[in-house]
């Protein structure tokens, strides 16, 4: 009787043992579950977040064109505005003007940064969309114009560059490329003025060399 028992109390700890084991284990998955369904509420609400600083930025270039002289005629969705679902028209850059005198129509891609990297880089968008907004210029016919802000707040940022899309082959920006187009007037009465900024930067780095 006495083995008898020891073989059953020895089983049942060793069924205990695997119990406590799969309680381990299925708190470790719980925990990890619970660790990543909170890693991507926070990715989520970083997106939310970087597409309102987005939107507002996108609303304070908009603001920028005399609407008297332009006419907003496109601006791309986002993910909120399609609730996560792909819209082939996402790929556009993010508004597109029409100059009222001229008929004249132009894309503007908005970008704000905080700060630069380091060395004054800023990296402004990724491959994918760089191919994407060439694409469109070239099919379009029509300039694309990179307006970034830096600095400051979305709402008013302490510098504004704008960067004709022709001649960035790159997603990120040496402070060289950028510094000396610097919006200075931030009413745009114009889309002289727009190549007038881009046309600034060639000049002066013309007479820098």
């Amino acid at each position: 009787m006495g083995f008898l028992r020891n073989l059953i109390d020895s089983f049942n700890a060793f069924l205990e043992k695997r119990r406590e084991k799969r309680r381990i284990e299925q708190e470790r998955r719980r925990i990890e579950r619970e660790r990543r369904l909170e890693e991507e509420r926070r990715r989520q609400e970083q997106e939310r977040f970087l597409y309102r600083l987005g939107n507002d930025f996108e609303d304070y270039v908009i603001g920028m064109f005399d609407p008297e002289k332009f006419e907003l005629i496109h601006r791309t969705p986002t993910n909120d505005d399609t609730n996560g679902r792909f819209v082939h028209s996402m790929v556009y850059p993010d508004l597109r003007f029409r100059e009222i005198a001229t008929g004249r129509k132009f894309w503007v891609e908005v970008k704000f940064r905080a700060r630069t990297e380091d060395r004054g880089v800023i990296t402004w968008c990724n491959d994918n969309q760089l191919r994407n907004y060439k694409k469109t210029m070239y099919e379009s016919r029509n300039p694309v114009f990179i307006m970034i802000g830096l600095g400051g707040t979305v709402q008013n940022p302490e510098k504004i560059f704008c960067l004709n899309l022709d001649r960035i082959n790159f997603t990120t920006l040496y402070y060289g490329t950028y510094v000396h187009n610097r919006v200075i007037n931030r009413r745009i009465e114009s889309f002289e003025e727009l190549i007038d900024i881009d046309g600034k930067a060639e000049t002066d780095n013309h007479f820098r060399h």
